[in-house]
């Protein structure tokens, strides 16, 4: 009994964000986490915004002796902008499917804050913290992360034209109590490139390598995505994900952002 009610949290936190108003998205240039893309950008949500993101991410597994191939992830996420240059969120994405891992998910609470705005000369530096406590079902060790994430705009383009940007993101993650087949310490790598094409479409593209929670797993990782501007209050998102090595054959994730009032 207690399994279902863990699994029915990031369900009651979409329907609660869902069911009240909205004001304005965030900016269709932005990368979020998983939204489409892996990897992220250094740009805080507005101050005295608050945001609702909902993902959908299925991973098709390699196989394993003994073990099923389909993982869904729902991540329902809450994202506060509190100043011009720090936001704080809280997420609870949660796992069904065959797959290892499944059952379960973890409740995070992260800050972001944004250490200097891009120039010309110097691309724009953020860092991110947060806590991850697991729930569900064979739920590990509670994980404390801190991300390095830096953004620059590429090349030079005429007036009101839009530049390509690369995004770098390095995290590091420790696990203060793992289990006998957990890391303790596990770290994601990676890059992606941004390209604006219009007021309504950017499209992008990452790779990057990340340390699975079990000791024996590392995934390679080349993903493709966009993000479409709906309307001014609501951005749509979607990607596909290849494994080149690691656990995971293909991703398919989907999201939309909406501000609420």
């Amino acid at each position: 009994m207690r399994q279902k009610s863990t699994a029915l949290l990031p369900l009651a936190l979409a329907a609660m964000c869902l069911s009240t108003g909205y004001a304005w998205a965030d900016e269709v240039k932005d990368l979020e986490e998983e939204l489409a893309l892996t990897i992220e950008d250094a740009t805080p949500s507005k101050a005295g915004s608050v945001q609702f993101n909902g993902g959908m991410r299925y991973q098709r597994m390699r196989p394993q002796p003994g073990e099923g191939r389909n993982e869904w992830q729902f991540t329902p996420r809450l994202q506060f902008g509190l100043t011009q240059d720090f936001q704080a969120s809280v997420s609870t994405p949660y796992r069904i499917g065959d797959a290892p891992g499944t059952s379960q998910g973890e409740f995070r609470l992260e800050g972001l804050y944004r250490l200097n705005r891009e120039t010309e000369s110097m691309p724009s530096f953020a860092v991110d913290a947060g806590v991850e406590q697991p729930y569900g079902a064979n739920r590990g060790g509670t994980e404390a992360l801190v991300k390095g994430i830096m953004t620059k705009s590429l090349g030079t383009a005429p007036e009101n034209a839009r530049r390509a940007q690369l995004h770098v993101n390095v995290v590091a993650r420790h696990n203060f109590n793992p289990d006998p087949l957990e890391r303790r310490d596990r770290y994601l790598a990676g890059a992606a490139l941004s390209h604006q094409v219009s007021e309504r479409w950017l499209v992008a593209g990452s790779l990057f390598r990340e340390q699975q929670r079990e000791a024996s797993q590392t995934l390679n990782m080349g993903e493709l995505g966009a993000r479409w501007k709906l309307s001014d209050k609501v951005i749509l998102s979607g990607a596909l994900g290849h494994g080149f090595s690691g656990p995971v054959r293909n991703r398919f994730l989907v999201g939309m952002q909406r501000s609420l009032d």
